[in-house]
C-alpha cells in the first residue's frame, strides 16, 4: 500500500512539473476597445492596434489608452488601466515583475506570487507589492497616491526619501512630506478594485475598526521567607573488594563457511527449430479490369450512293504463323488488345464501305497491338492521347476512300460486288512491337534548349516608370525530370543595368530566396506518379477537401513548392506559396499547407487531416496553424458525374514563439473552442464542370478563403463573422475556362461582416480564359466588398477605375499569339495593394524558344 502511494505521489508531482513547464507566459489585452489604443514596440515603432498585436505584448512596449479602459492579462495577475493613462511594460512573466506607469491610474492585482514582488514605478515614487494582493496607483498633475486593498505594500518617495508600509484599506498621498496613510471607505474599494469582494471588505474594515485596549496593570506584591542554612553532611568513603580472579578462559574461533566443491554440472541443451527452406513460391496475379472505354470514330464523308464497293488487297509475307483478316459489308471492325495494362478500345463502324488498302500483314499486327495506357488522366488528356495515336497510326495504316460517282451497272460490270465475307489466310508472326500514343512518346523522348524573353513595362503604380528586361531561361526535360533556370538583366534608361545576380544577401532567409531566384521551374515525376515534386509559378496540385485558399488569380510571380506522395489509399499534398520569400522579406505573411487524405477502396469515402500555416515576421517571428478535419461522402459516383456531401472543421493554434493551446481548446468555455469554423455543403463534378456550395458557422479568427491576393498585402483582412456562405463554380475545357467564387460572411444580426476599416469583408473573384487556335485571351476581377463598391460607383462617390483597381480591387487583362518558335503577348493589370491607382501596369512581351529533341 505504501509503495502504491509513493507511485501515485510521484505521478502527481510529475504532472505538476509538466503543467508548470507548459504554463502560458503570454501577456495580452483581455478586455477593452483595442482599436482605440496606441501601441509602440520596444524600439519605438508604431504598431497597428489589432487584436493580433494586442495578443503578444512584449517587454518594453508603450501602451496609451486615451479614451477607453483596458484590462491586461499577465501570468502573474491583471492590470486594469483606466482611460487617459500611459505605461511602459517591463518583465510581467516572472515573480519579480515590474512596470512603469508614466501617467494616469491603474489597479494591479497579483496572484500566484508567493515570495514574489511586483514593482510599480512612477516619475516620483516606487511601490512594491509583496505576494498576492491588490493596489491602486495614481500619478497625475493633481494627485500622486497609492492605495492598498489587500496584501502588503511598501512605498518609496524619491522626493523625500521616506519609505512607508501601507496596510490594507489605507491610502497614502505622496505629495505631503509628513503624510500618514489614511483609511478608505468600502465604496472606494468597490469602485477601483478589479474583482471587488464585499465580504472581504467588511471583514477587513471590522478588523481595522476594533479598538486597541491596553491591558490593566496588576498590583505589585512581594513575598518573603526566612533564610535557613543547613549543615552539609560529610559522605564517608566506601571500599569495595576487587572481583574474583578468572579461573578459566575459553576462546571461540569462527571460520567462514566454504561450500563444498561442485561435483556435477548439468547443462540442458535444446535444439533451436530452424524453418525449412522455401521450396515453392506461389504468385497470384490479379485479373485486369474488364471495364474499358469505347470510343467511336465516325469519319466525315460526302454524300454517296447507298451501294458502295469494297476492295481488299493483302500482301502476305512468308513468315510461319497464322493470321486471319475478315472484311464484310456493314461490319464493325474492332481493334483492341488485352494486356497487363488497361487499354482503350477503338470501334470504327464502316457505315460507308471504303476502299481499304493494307500494305502488309505486319501493319495489321501493329494496329492490333496499338494501346493507349489509361492512367489517372482528365478527359481532355484522353482526347489528346486519342488524337495523338490517330496521327501516329498514319505512318502504319493507310485508309483510302475511293468513292466512284459512276453508274451502278458499270461498277458491277467492271468489278463484282462482294456479297459474302472474303477470308484470306496466310502465315504471319504475332510478335511485333506495339505502338505508343503521342503522350507516351513525349514522356520517352527528351528535349533541351533555351528561351529568351523580352519585356517592356510601363508601371503606372510606380510614378509611371519604364523598364526593359531580358530574361534567359535554359531548360532540359527527359521523362520524369524537367528543369528550367533563369537569369535576367533590367534597365530603365539604358544608363545602368540591374540583374538577379546581386550581391549575396546577409540574412539567412535572403540567402535561401536568392538561391531559388535562379529557378524558373523544376519537376520530378508526374502528377499521376507515386511521388511528384514541382517548383512552378502555377499551383497545379490543390486538394478539394479544403476551402482555405482562393483559386489562383491570373499570372503569379511566386515560385510555388508543391509535392504529392501516393501510397495505396493515402495521399499527402504539401505546398508552400513562395520560395522567393518576397513577402516574408517585406515583413508580410506567407502561407503553407499539408493535407493527408485517405480514400477507402469500396465506397469512396474520403477523410482529410492537415493544417494551414501562416508565417509572419512583423515585428517578430510568429507561426499560427489552422488545423483541419474534412469528410467527403459520395452520393453519385460515376465516370462522368460525381455528387458528394462535404463536411469540414478547422480551428486556430499559435505554435511559435509559444504554443497557446487555450486558443485551440479552452475547457473553461461552454463550446471548448474559442476559434472554430464548422461547415457543411455539397460538391458537384460533371466532366469539366465543378461546383461547390459550403455554409459554415464561425467564431474567433476562423473563416473560409483565408488565403487570397489581398492577404499578401499590408492590408488587415481579418474580420469577425457568425456564419458564411461560399459559392465556387469552375469550368475548364480545351478552349474555354472560367472561375467564379463568392464568399459572403455575416454577423449575428445577418449583416455583412466588415473589416477593421469598416469596409464589407465579402470576397469575390471572376476570371475568364479563351483559346482559339493560337490566340489566347483572358481577363479577371477580384474584390473585397463588391456590392458596396458597386453602390459607391453608381452613387458617384467612387470612380469607375476603383472597381478594377483600388484599395479593395485587383484585375488583369491579357492577350497573346503563338507563332510556334516565336510568341507575343500584352498584359494590363491593377495589382492588389492598399493604395489606389488610376493607371495600371502595362507590359508587352516577346518570346523566342529554341529547342532540340532527342
Amino acid at each position: 500500500m505504501n509503495r502504491l502511494c509513493k507511485h501515485v505521489g510521484l505521478l502527481l508531482l510529475a504532472a505538476c512539473l509538466i503543467g508548470n513547464l507548459y504554463a502560458d507566459d503570454s501577456v495580452f489585452i483581455g478586455d477593452g476597445d483595442i482599436s482605440a489604443l496606441k501601441l509602440y514596440d520596444s524600439q519605438g515603432n508604431r504598431l497597428d492596434a489589432t487584436s493580433e498585436n494586442a495578443s503578444k505584448i512584449g517587454e518594453g512596449w508603450i501602451i496609451q489608452n486615451p479614451d477607453t479602459p483596458i484590462l491586461i492579462i499577465t501570468p502573474r495577475g491583471t492590470i486594469n488601466v483606466y482611460e487617459g493613462s500611459l505605461l511602459v511594460t517591463g518583465n510581467l512573466t516572472s515573480k519579480q515583475s515590474d512596470i512603469y506607469l508614466v501617467s494616469g491610474k491603474a489597479t494591479f492585482n497579483t496572484y500566484d506570487m508567493d515570495s514574489g514582488i511586483l514593482t510599480v514605478s512612477t516619475p516620483v515614487s516606487r511601490h512594491r507589492l509583496e505576494g498576492d494582493g491588490e493596489m491602486l496607483v495614481i500619478t497625475s498633475e493633481n494627485e500622486e497616491s497609492v492605495t492598498a486593498f489587500t496584501g502588503t505594500v511598501s512605498s518609496y518617495n524619491s522626493l523625500t526619501g521616506f519609505t512607508r508600509t501601507i496596510r490594507p484599506f489605507d491610502k497614502l498621498f505622496m505629495q505631503e512630506q509628513s503624510a500618514r496613510p489614511q483609511q478608505i471607505e468600502i465604496g472606494y474599494y468597490l469602485t477601483y478594485a478589479t474583482y471587488p469582494d464585499m465580504m472581504l471588505a467588511r471583514q477587513i474594515v471590522q478588523e481595522l475598526s476594533k479598538p486597541i485596549i491596553a491591558p490593566t496593570p496588576l498590583a505589585a506584591k512581594a513575598k518573603s521567607s526566612p533564610l535557613v542554612i543547613e549543615q552539609p553532611q560529610v559522605e564517608m568513603p566506601v571500599v569495595a573488594p576487587l572481583a574474583e580472579p578468572v579461573s578459566s578462559l575459553t576462546v571461540a574461533l569462527q571460520k567462514p563457511f566454504i561450500p563444498e566443491q561442485v561435483q556435477v554440472i548439468s547443462v540442458d541443451v535444446q535444439k533451436i527449430p530452424v524453418p525449412e527452406k522455401v521450396r515453392t513460391i506461389t504468385s497470384s496475379i490479379l485479373k485486369a479490369p474488364s471495364s474499358r472505354i469505347v470510343v467511336t470514330v465516325r469519319p466525315m464523308v460526302p454524300e454517296i450512293p447507298s451501294t458502295v464497293q469494297a476492295s481488299i488487297a493483302v500482301q502476305v509475307p512468308s513468315i510461319p504463323s497464322q493470321l486471319t483478316v475478315v472484311s464484310e459489308k456493314d461490319q464493325v471492325v474492332i481493334v483492341q488488345q488485352t494486356s497487363e495494362t488497361q487499354t482503350l478500345e477503338v470501334a470504327i463502324p464502316l457505315d460507308v464501305q471504303p476502299e481499304l488498302t493494307i500494305a502488309s500483314v505486319s501493319q495489321v499486327e501493329q494496329i492490333q497491338n496499338t494501346t493507349i495506357p489509361i492512367e489517372e488522366k482528365q478527359s481532355e488528356e484522353l482526347e489528346e492521347a486519342i488524337i495523338g495515336v490517330q496521327a501516329s497510326d498514319e505512318q502504319y495504316l493507310q485508309l483510302t476512300y475511293d468513292v466512284k460517282q459512276e453508274n451502278v451497272e458499270q461498277e458491277k460490270q467492271e468489278e463484282p460486288v462482294i456479297e459474302t465475307p472474303v477470308t484470306t489466310t496466310a502465315p504471319a508472326s504475332i510478335t511485333s512491337s506495339s505502338l505508343i500514343s503521342s503522350s507516351d512518346a513525349n514522356r520517352l523522348q527528351g528535349s533541351f534548349g533555351v528561351t529568351a524573353d523580352y519585356r517592356f513595362q510601363f508601371d503606372g503604380t510606380n510614378s509611371n516608370t519604364l523598364s526593359h528586361r531580358l530574361t534567359i531561361k535554359p531548360f532540359y526535360t527527359k521523362g520524369p525530370f524537367s528543369i528550367s533556370l533563369q537569369s535576367y538583366v533590367q534597365t530603365e534608361d539604358f544608363t545602368a543595368l540591374t540583374s538577379n545576380a546581386t550581391p549575396f544577401p546577409v540574412s539567412t532567409l535572403g540567402r535561401i530566396g536568392y538561391m531559388f531566384s535562379y529557378f524558373d521551374q523544376l519537376r520530378i515525376g508526374y502528377s499521376t506518379s507515386g511521388f511528384y515534386l514541382a517548383l512552378d509559378h502555377n499551383r497545379s496540385i490543390v486538394s478539394d477537401m479544403t476551402s482555405f485558399t482562393a483559386p489562383q488569380f491570373g499570372e503569379s510571380s511566386k515560385l510555388v513548392l508543391q509535392s504529392q506522395i501516393k501510397t495505396g489509399p493515402f495521399t499527402l499534398i504539401t505546398a508552400f506559396d513562395d520560395l522567393y520569400f518576397t513577402n516574408l522579406l517585406a515583413n508580410r505573411a506567407q502561407f503553407g499547407s499539408s493535407i493527408l487524405q485517405y480514400t477507402s477502396n469500396g465506397y469512396p469515402l474520403s477523410i482529410a487531416v492537415g493544417a494551414l500555416a501562416k508565417v509572419e515576421n512583423n515585428p517578430s517571428w510568429t507561426v499560427n496553424l489552422y488545423p483541419l478535419l474534412s469528410f467527403r461522402f459520395p452520393v453519385i459516383n460515376t465516370r462522368t458525374t460525381q455528387f458528394s456531401a462535404i463536411m469540414q472543421a478547422h480551428g486556430y493554434l499559435p505554435v511559435y514563439p509559444a504554443i497557446d493551446t487555450d486558443q485551440f481548446i479552452d475547457t473553461s468555455l461552454a463550446t471548448f473552442f474559442p476559434n472554430y469554423s464548422l461547415g457543411v455543403g455539397f460538391a458537384v463534378k460533371r466532366n469539366q464542370f465543378t461546383a461547390k456550395i459550403l455554409a459554415s458557422v464561425n467564431d474567433g479568427k476562423n473563416h473560409t478563403m483565408l488565403v487570397n491576393d489581398f492577404a499578401y498585402t499590408a492590408m488587415d483582412t481579418s474580420y469577425s463573422s457568425a456564419f458564411e456562405i461560399l459559392t465556387d463554380i469552375r469550368y475548364t475545357g480545351a478552349k474555354f475556362e472560367t472561375k467564379a467564387v463568392w464568399n459572403v460572411p455575416f454577423t449575428g444580426s445577418f449583416a455583412i461582416a466588415k473589416l477593421s476599416t469598416g469596409h464589407n469583408a465579402d470576397y469575390s473573384q471572376l476570371s475568364l480564359g479563351f483559346k482559339i487556335d493560337k490566340l489566347t485571351f483572358g481577363l479577371g476581377l477580384a474584390n473585397l466588398g463588391l456590392l458596396e463598391t458597386l453602390q459607391d460607383v453608381f452613387s458617384g462617390s467612387l470612380a469607375l477605375t476603383d472597381l478594377f483597381g483600388g484599395t479593395y480591387a485587383t484585375s488583369y487583362l491579357y492577350a497573346g499569339y503563338d507563332f510556334g518558335t516565336f510568341s507575343l503577348s500584352a498584359r494590363a493589370a491593377y495589382p492588389a495593394s492598399p493604395a489606389a491607382y488610376t493607371i495600371p501596369v502595362v507590359s508587352l512581351s516577346a518570346r523566342i524558344k529554341l529547342s532540340k529533341a532527342f
